[in-house]
């Protein structure tokens, strides 16, 4: 399957010159999460949810992030797909790359684009076909073991566990190693911007990992399907689910990235 089956060719697009007010109010409105950026016609960034979050908990007292120019903020030279590339192709760029979204830009101009839940859909519906391209499960595709917190740690730990490890969720486990919550990247960024960068100006914050943690967490079973975690994702609209065992125990997670890692193999 090509990505020119999948891509929106419908888009929403803003210059780098536009406010992020200007900008957030064009994703709520048309439900939206990524916005390519022009100017003069030409893909020159691609603007998220997670960059205006970041923008926003980066500025100082009494400054207005509605007034800040989407370029300030948007994530310059994104990397791109083009039209005949295929499914697998994309997916994988998608898994490699930790990306959420692809530009789609044909002979210089922007055509479409990609989110990860598109492709998620499209992969579930091949999944549905009569010959299926993968049967794994949550046990081969999980990462066992991952790192996790405690509720009561504050969140620069968690920051400082993120930014380490290079990792973007963190099972949340109570006292007797059940999971009570998930705290994600994305939380973090709401509170305290970006982790790297809060964690090398050793920034301070009250807030512990209970006060912003996900909960009640959607997990999954070690026999789960991956295809049906796909749907999860994109159904539910979130980037990793905890793999448990009959208890609520821990045995590992399983992210988007795991799922198209999986779902992007040949058959």
């Amino acid at each position: 399957m090509k990505i020119s089956e999948i891509m929106r060719r419908a888009f929403w697009v803003v210059e780098g010159v536009d406010s992020l007010g200007a900008a957030h109010h064009l994703m709520h409105q048309n439900a939206i999460r990524h916005l390519p950026v022009l100017r003069q016609g030409k893909l020159v960034g691609l603007l998220s949810e997670r960059d205006i979050l970041e923008c926003r908990a980066n500025l100082g007292p009494g400054e207005d992030w509605t007034f800040v120019r989407v370029s300030e903020a948007m994530a310059r030279t994104p990397q791109t797909a083009n039209p005949e590339d295929s499914l697998t192709e994309v997916a994988a760029r998608l898994a490699t790359g930790n990306l959420d979204a692809l530009p789609i830009v044909e002979l210089g101009q922007l055509v479409g684009i990609v989110s990860v839940t598109d492709v998620l859909a499209a992969e579930v519906r091949a999944a549905m076909a009569p010959t299926p391209p993968s049967q794994a499960t949550a046990r081969t595709a999980m990462t066992p073991g991952p790192y996790t917190i405690r509720p009561d740690a504050n969140l620069y730990e968690a920051a400082d566990l993120m930014s380490i490890h290079g990792v973007r969720h963190l099972p949340v486990l109570g006292e007797s190693g059940e999971v009570v919550g998930m705290i994600s990247e994305r939380d973090l960024r709401t509170h305290v911007g970006s982790p790297a960068l809060f964690v090398l100006a050793r920034g301070k914050t009250d807030l512990r990992v209970r006060d912003i943690m996900t909960w009640p967490v959607v997990t999954a079973t070690i026999d789960q399907p991956v295809v049906e975690l796909a749907r999860l994702f994109e159904d539910q609209r979130i980037g990793a689910v905890p793999v448990v065992d009959g208890e609520g125990k821990l045995l590992g997670i399983v992210s988007y990235v795991d799922a198209l890692r999986v779902l992007a193999r040949p058959a």
